[in-house]
């Protein structure tokens, strides 16, 4: 990014308000990792900018950089997901989606298997897909990539797959011998669906099927451990996915 102009494929994350007609944008860009940019005029009804910095938003942008963030010189719009904003019911998983990436990512670094985790998330749930499976996977795949995946091979301790639950604090599974206090009973169905929500495509989530139980367990497991470990606090999403 040595140049004062660069284009870049971006996802919209999140957009704020600032001055009267401008917008503040954060995006999660292929090759630049997560940037904050402003689209200067995008509010008025006539910017040719509007388009490009909606939430849910995919485009091409060219940038100018600027003393405090760059500007958003263009943009070209790749795909809007309009479903998100035309069904009330599914916006709070696409939010979620982009305020776990938002809060995980941090600096101007590329993270090009993000992007496409993030794109094909936004698509997959306009799909009428299992959603509480989609955002699961999501969960597992995103804290992979980042170097904090869960270990659901075996028992952390001694190695033994006669396996009771996870510990959020170990971060793994473990067996009835090594089990600690804050251990979450999971039922051997929950473990291989993990398994396989990790070592899986994300397009494939579709394909499978689980049990209310099993979604329930793999939830509280994913939740605990992601807030043990990453401490991302409050997240607005989650509180509307729970009302």
């Amino acid at each position: 990014m040595s140049s004062r102009i660069f284009k870049d494929r971006g996802l919209v994350l999140r957009t704020r308000v600032i001055g009267e007609a401008d917008r503040l944008v954060t995006l999660l860009t292929f090759e630049n990792g997560k940037i904050e940019a402003v689209a200067r005029g995008a509010r008025k009804m006539k910017s040719r900018l509007a388009a490009g910095v909606d939430l849910f938003t995919s485009a091409e942008y060219t940038f100018h950089r600027g003393k405090t963030w760059p500007l958003i010189t263009s943009q070209n719009q790749l795909e809007s997901f309009l479903w998100f904003r035309d069904d009330p019911d599914l916006y709070p998983y696409g939010l979620y989606l982009n305020e776990l990436t938002d809060r995980l990512i941090f600096g101007e670094e590329p993270c090009p298997k993000l992007y496409q985790l993030l794109l094909i998330g936004w698509r997959l749930l306009g799909e009428n897909g299992d959603r509480s499976l989609i955002l699961r996977a999501f969960e597992l795949k995103i804290v992979y990539n980042l170097g904090y995946s869960p270990g659901l091979d075996c028992c952390q301790e001694c190695g033994s797959e006669n396996l009771r639950g996870f510990s959020p604090k170990e971060g793994s599974l473990m067996c009835d011998r090594c089990r600690c206090n804050d251990l979450i009973p999971l039922e051997s169905g929950t473990i291989a669906l993990a398994r396989r929500l990790l070592q899986g495509p994300l397009q494939q989530v579709g394909k499978i099927r689980a049990s209310i139980r099993q979604k329930e367990e793999l939830t509280r497991m994913n939740s605990t451990f992601i807030s043990y470990h990453l401490e991302l606090g409050e997240l607005k999403s989650k509180r509307l996915l729970k009302e």
